[in-house]
């Protein structure tokens, strides 16, 4: 699977191939700064579209970083720990809708 390189700033977005071996920074060719790695699963809204990247840009910010999260979770009832996972949940694509969801599923952020 690949990844996306992403420029807030200038709403932009490119695919790249996953390469496990090296990490390094993109640099954004409009304004020069480094770009933000995202998972296959986003979709770059119209660069026109500043709610929705502003909405991007909260998540973003808030360690989601469009992984998989996973909602309705089952409890063993013997063990009382988590059996299983039933859905992923949807990425949120307004600002009200983002802050329920970061709330919601704040302990499964990814952290640098």
């Amino acid at each position: 699977m690949g990844y996306k390189k992403v420029c807030l700033d200038c709403r932009k977005a490119f695919n790249r191939p996953a390469d496990l071996e090296k990490a390094h920074t993109s640099i954004c060719p409009q304004c020069e700064k480094p770009m933000t790695e995202l998972y296959h699963l986003f979709q770059p809204p119209k660069q026109t579209d500043i709610k929705k990247w502003n909405v991007v840009k909260f998540l973003v910010e808030n360690g989601f970083r469009y992984y998989h999260i996973r909602e309705n979770e089952s409890i063993d009832k013997r063990t009382g720990k988590i059996a299983e996972y039933q859905n992923y949940a949807k990425y949120p694509e307004s600002m009200k809708d983002a802050k329920e969801f970061v709330e919601l599923y704040k302990e499964q952020t990814i952290t640098e």
